[in-house]
Formats: C-alpha cells, structure tokens, sequence
C-alpha cells in the first residue's frame, strides 16, 4: 500500500513539473531581432545594453545553492535592459527570450521579479 502510495506521489510530481511553463506563447524566434524591431509592452523603453545570458555560476545575478553552474541557452545569447515606469520614477529590468525563461530563467529568478511579463517572444523580469 506504501509503495503505491509512493510511486504515485512520484508520477504527480513528475506531471505537475513537466506541465509548468511562464506562458503558452509561441518560442522565440529562432534569429535574434535588434531590441527596436519587437513590440514591447505600454511605457516599457529597450536600451541599448545587450549582455550575453548568464551561463555560468560567476555571472548569476542571484546566488543559487547546490548544482553545477552550467546553463544550455539554446543558441540564445544575448538579453537587453530596458526600463518602466515605477511609481512615477523608473526601473530597470532585464528582458530575456521566452524560451530560454521557460526553460531556465524561472527556476533561477523565481517570482522576483518585479516587471515579470511574457510579451511578444520575450519575458521582462
């Protein structure tokens, strides 16, 4: 009775984790567009800072416990800033390809972002 207990506990873990995704859009598209060609979300302003997608442990910006600092990207290299309007001020954010977020970007960052929209191809954290 334990055992099945068990190994359907298991089988609902495993459902529950391969059904979880940030958003049911289309993936990324698979050549990466200049900031200024996509369609952003209302008053969100792209910069022109692109930094390549953190792939290793050093480049995080959270510290993450336990497991090896290796993130597969998928081809996708680049995130760029943007910024939004805040409380009658502005932040800044990171804008990374859909994809990738849905693969890696959310086990990493978690629901701490503050932006955090899915629009047009990308997630804004």
């Amino acid at each position: 009775m334990i055992k099945r207990f068990t190994a359907l506990m298991l089988l609902v873990l495993v459902v529950m984790l391969g059904c979880t995704h940030a958003d049911d859009a289309p993936a990324a598209p698979a050549a990466e567009d200049s900031p200024t060609e996509q369609t952003q979300p209302p008053g969100v302003t792209v910069l022109d800072t692109r930094e390549p997608v953190p792939s290793s442990r050093e480049q995080l910006e959270y510290f993450i416990g336990g497991g090896g600092g290796y993130i597969p990207t998928g081809g996708i290299t680049y995130r760029w800033r943007f910024t939004y309007p805040y409380f009658g001020g502005f932040r800044y954010g990171w804008r990374y390809p859909l994809g990738w977020w849905n693969s890696f970007g959310r086990g990493i960052y978690g629901s701490s972002c503050l932006f955090g929209r899915p629009w047009g191809g990308f997630y804004y954290c």
